[in-house]
């Protein structure tokens, strides 16, 4: 997701810097990057010029002294309330007093996160959809302290990146997967009655959908959905699966 997040801002010509905890993390990052231009490239999707231009604009980094000049940040580190926390009060530490300081979660709460910093005012939601170099929609999530201006600012950034930029309450699973968690639950009952992961998905792309609700959850990552049930506490009915 941090790949794919660096390549929307160098894809609009914005210099990004991708920072992650060790060398060879960044390294693998950086592969992925490298990999998904040179697809896009032998496709002819993009000029290789492009490529070339995109990839100067990303600047790998393992020290957060490197943001002591950025204007935002955008965090995203697996869905961890604790790490998260951790993480933005590095950021706060290391960031000038006007850095927006953003996190790309897709369901924990804006204010927890924002209170491991001094300025909740610069601390909001800007979530991206995988793969976030691909897919348009961009949830800002409203903190309870979240700024005008901190909001006015990241709903025109995500007009320059090219994304269509929507403005969501803090609340569980903001807008996207709000309703995601409901039909990928029926998915699920559907799978326990018989029913084929490929059988569903061409069925929900028939009706529309880009992808199933099966190759969605596969891309998101499989260990998501139960770390969310556990984190939320849920029970629910006795055959309901993750």
């Amino acid at each position: 997701m941090g790949g794919g997040i660096a390549m929307v801002f160098a894809n609009a010509g914005i210099p990004v810097k991708l920072l992650d905890i060790n060398a060879d993390a960044l390294a693998r990052g950086r592969g992925a990057i490298e990999k998904n231009y040179a697809t896009s490239v032998s496709r002819g999707s993009i000029a290789q010029a492009k490529m070339d231009r995109s990839l100067s604009l990303i600047a790998p980094t393992t020290d957060y002294s490197a943001l002591g000049d950025v204007d935002l940040v955008i965090e995203a580190a697996v869905e961890n309330m604790g790490l998260k926390q951790k993480i933005f009060a590095q950021l706060d530490a290391a960031t000038p007093p006007h850095t927006i300081l953003a996190s790309n979660t897709s369901t924990l709460d804006i204010d927890r996160i924002a209170s491991a910093t001094t300025r909740p005012e610069k601390v909001v939601g800007v979530h991206f959809f995988a793969p976030a170099n691909v897919m348009k929609l961009q949830e800002n999530v409203r903190g309870a302290k979240s700024a005008p201006d901190t909001l006015a600012t990241v709903m025109a950034l995500g007009k320059q990146l090219g994304k269509i930029p929507v403005l969501a309450g803090n609340c569980e699973g903001f807008i996207g997967n709000r309703m995601y968690d409901f039909y990928t639950s029926e998915s699920e009952f559907l799978l326990e009655e018989g029913a084929t992961p490929e059988q569903i998905d061409r069925v929900a792309e028939s009706f529309g959908m880009a992808m199933g609700p099966a190759a969605t959850r596969d891309l998101s990552g499989l260990e998501i959905r139960p770390r969310l049930e556990q984190r939320r506490g849920r029970r629910g009915p006795a055959r309901l699966i993750a």
